[in-house]
């Protein structure tokens, strides 16, 4: 469940209680275009989700990590993943990776599972050799590999490789892999419909929901006002006429 991206609020326990109930949701990833550590009822919803048997994950900068390392553990969260993209943004939340990996080791727990969030792009490609070997000598669990986003060209400045680096890469990080008895998880090959909308749905703080967070204007309908049967039949829509959107039929994500 997300943040709009032209809007700033978050989204609250009640409302989460509400979603969660009426769509019988089995697995939740609190992350988007916001972060989650900056909502006051997030351990709130983490343990209101666990008590209703439903895996959690969310996505963090990992800047806030290190003041909530007990809350994290104690929420039963499953999956927390760092959002990373260079060594200079690792060292803002090094600390609080390692007390959290720290923590978690002297209670002899395996829960939350910890992953590197790695976003490929042009300036970042000669460094993520590195980050991986960084993740391994941390003890993270698991690297996760993502193409750049950029079709709105937010940033300008930021490309992607070419297909041909690319390829070079995925075959260096799959025998670093190898090696190194490390797990590493690479893009697929983005093929429409895309996995990713066919797999999932995305909620906003205020509770509209979009088939994608990458589609923050294209509504499906409201998920604290409407059936979810309505949304889900709008979904499917969506999903038959996907390679003729504008940005779908650009994105390789």
């Amino acid at each position: 469940m997300r943040r709009h991206l032209d809007k700033g609020g978050s989204l609250s326990f009640e409302s989460f209680k509400r979603i969660l109930d009426a769509y019988n949701f089995r697995y939740v990833g609190l992350h988007g275009w916001g972060e989650p550590l900056l909502n006051p009822e997030l351990f709130d919803m983490l343990k209101y989700a666990k008590s209703r048997g439903v895996i959690t994950n969310l996505t963090t900068n990992g800047i806030l990590v290190e003041e909530h390392v007990k809350d994290i553990l104690a929420s039963g969260l499953n999956d927390i993943a760092f959002g990373i993209y260079s060594m200079r943004a690792l060292d803002k939340f090094r600390a609080g990776l390692e007390k959290l990996l720290s923590e978690r080791s002297q209670r002899n727990l395996k829960l939350p599972k910890t992953y590197f969030d790695i976003t490929i792009y042009r300036d970042n490609y000669n460094e993520i050799p590195d980050l991986i070997e960084t993740a391994i000598d941390l003890g993270v669990d698991a690297v996760i590999l993502h193409r750049l986003f950029n079709i709105y060209k937010v940033d300008r400045d930021v490309e992607y490789i070419t297909r041909e680096e690319e390829e070079m890469l995925f075959r260096k990080v799959k025998k670093m892999s190898k090696e190194r008895k490390y797990r590493i998880y690479l893009p697929r090959r983005h093929v429409l419909p895309c996995i990713y909308v066919k797999r999932s749905i995305f909620v906003t703080w205020d509770g509209k929901v979009t088939p994608c967070c990458y589609l923050p204007d294209y509504y499906l309908g409201d998920a604290l006002k409407e059936n979810f049967k309505k949304i889900l039949r709008e979904r499917s829509k969506f999903i038959r006429n996907m390679h003729k959107h504008p940005i779908c039929a650009k994105c390789i994500w």
